[in-house]
């Protein structure tokens, strides 16, 4: 559990300094020295090579991200990987993170340990220095922790650069993610940076809130997504959500979020099956569908069924505050 009675398990017998201490002790040589890790105000970086710098930052909070029903271990590999998926999207390279980490003072110590291991794993995984970072206290019962990561893209793929007449892909599957790809999928990063070496991809971005949100960001101004509904990949997970739920299952394809899926558009003059083939050569355990094109329509619609031209109604997904 993530909170404890228990005086000696909680963070607040140990204090701030033994914390980092132990901290640093958990992330191991994910957390380099100082001054390129911590002990400084700021961490000094190697000079960037050529390319672009990128900087995202997202959270994990304990009831919005993950429950009980989530390991410390997971919920540690998730805050990173939500990060990574961010690089991915811009076809990039992931550099040095640094965290923030806001807890109430009954925090378990044990708990917090295992976090640090799914977040030492997964910075191992791929190559990530964790180099410093924060700490702060919040009201008992409350946890969160906020990840900062840069990185590095020769050719970053930005949403506006999408086309009239471009193709949509998506990789994966969508939908149904509550029953465990929230926190156990794998980022895109090697299938980003591969894209983001053909110019005849156009546009990038990752679904973190759903395909029905998402996609909106994509399109231009005056242009509606025709999408084909029997080529959108379909998880079995949501064809078991929408069993429980009673809702279609393409709602939760489509606004149910968290798939970490890379959704990209090509330029229409590509030749579809010869792209297909490079793709599987390159990555045969990545699915790859087309699920539509972008094409000039009414502003006041977004989507559109491809066979029938009906408008689709699945245009929300997940949304702060709402």
């Amino acid at each position: 559990m993530l909170f404890t009675k228990d005086a000696s398990d909680s963070i607040s017998t140990l204090g701030e300094i033994a914390l980092i201490q132990q901290i640093r002790r958990w992330l191991g040589s994910v957390s380099p020295p100082a001054p390129a890790g911590i002990g400084d105000d700021c961490a000094v970086l190697d000079p960037l090579p050529k390319g672009h710098a990128i900087l995202t930052t997202d959270s994990i909070s304990y009831g919005q991200h993950f429950d009980d029903r989530v390991s410390a271990n997971h919920a540690g590999a998730k805050l990173i990987k939500r990060n990574l998926s961010d690089i991915a999207a811009m076809g990039g390279m992931p550099g040095a993170a640094v965290l923030a980490l806001l807890s109430g003072p009954d925090l378990s110590v044990r708990w917090l340990q295992n976090f640090f291991a799914g977040i030492r794993h997964a910075c191992e995984h791929y190559a990530l220095p964790l180099v410093g970072g924060d700490i702060s206290t919040l009201l008992p019962g409350h946890f969160s922790a906020v990840l900062t990561l840069t990185g590095t893209a020769l050719s970053p793929r930005l949403r506006s650069a999408a086309q009239l007449g471009d193709m949509l892909y998506v990789t994966g599957s969508l939908g149904g993610s509550m029953l465990g790809k929230h926190y156990s999928f794998k980022p895109r990063l090697a299938e980003g940076q591969w894209l983001s070496t053909r110019s005849d991809c156009h546009a990038m971005m990752d679904l973190s809130d759903g395909l029905g949100k998402d996609l909106q960001s994509l399109l231009p101004g005056d242009a509606c997504a025709q999408l084909k509904l029997d080529q959108i990949p379909v998880a079995n997970a949501a064809i078991k959500i929408a069993m429980d739920s009673g809702r279609e299952v393409m709602e939760h394809v489509f606004c149910d979020g968290e798939d970490y899926e890379l959704l990209f558009s090509m330029d229409a003059t590509i030749d579809p099956s010869g792209f297909k083939n490079a793709w599987r050569q390159r990555f045969p355990e990545t699915p790859l569908s087309c699920i539509g094109s972008i094409q000039a329509g009414p502003s006041t619609w977004p989507y559109l069924d491809a066979h029938t031209q009906k408008a689709l109604p699945w245009t929300h997904g997940f949304e702060h505050w709402k």
